[in-house]
């Protein structure tokens, strides 16, 4: 049997979308761990920057669930892993650590639109238009989704590592799953809502049905983000293993 890119693809989507988000999780984990592990908090920054530029290229395409009516914005997985990173970060390398991945990760994001906006400028040759397209469709900037995913970003990373802090600080640095549960709960919540409201609804040139803004966007993907949370926790214990 051929091992064509497209025929992995048909594969794979033979297989029903809440598996494939399972085996993407546990995959976004493993990687966590590893990075971690041979790299230390750098591994953990770099993973940071590479996630939120691989979410923000998901999130373009939506699939349906067994467990919702309608199609949800895909993206989910990689980008709520990196509420994790922002938890594992604080927890052992310090808050100013998690501050400056969330910093680097802003930066990647604006030198990848302008490095890719500078690429589709070029006039392509004979046979490339076709690659031309699709750069156009994956990496053209529109500005509601751009703006939109920085400010979202960086509000929700901020919460995140705040809460994290403060219920550490409550706690004693005691219940580590509940303080990696509660702050990665609630500023997922806001990221995604804030996300949701401005990039489809408040700065979109067609602003979609805020039946649809509600569902497909805020509940539907904040659904998948609480089994995230959940699923992520044993991670984030696992993680005192591989500090460098």
């Amino acid at each position: 049997m051929s091992l064509s890119p497209h025929v992995m693809i048909m594969w794979l989507q033979q297989f029903s979308s809440e598996g494939l988000t399972l085996a993407l999780l546990l995959g976004c984990g493993l990687f966590i761990l590893a990075m971690m592990r041979f790299f230390g908090s750098v591994g953990l920054v770099v993973y940071s920057s590479v996630a939120v530029i691989v979410a923000n290229l998901q999130v373009q395409k939506a699939a349906y669930f067994d467990f919702f009516d309608e199609p949800i914005a895909l993206g989910t997985v990689v980008f709520a892993s990196v509420f994790f990173v922002s938890g594992i970060l604080t927890e052992y390398y310090g808050k100013a650590q998690a501050q400056k991945a969330v910093w680097l990760s802003f930066s990647a994001m604006i030198l990848i639109t302008i490095f890719m906006f500078l690429t589709i400028g070029f006039k392509p040759a004979l046979g490339y238009q076709s690659a031309h397209n699709a750069m156009c469709t994956l990496f053209l900037p529109a500005p509601a989704l751009l703006i939109s995913s920085l400010i979202a970003y960086v509000i929700g990373q901020f919460n995140d590592i705040w809460i994290f802090a403060f219920l550490s600080k409550l706690t004693s640095t005691r219940l580590l799953w509940l303080r990696t549960f509660l702050s990665t709960l609630i500023a997922s919540f806001l990221d995604n809502a804030l996300f949701s409201v401005l990039a489809w609804s408040v700065l979109a040139s067609s602003p979609l049905p805020w039946k649809t803004v509600l569902f497909t966007y805020i509940i539907g993907t904040y659904i998948i983000r609480v089994f995230i949370a959940f699923v992520g926790i044993p991670f984030v214990y696992l993680a005192r293993f591989m500090v460098r």
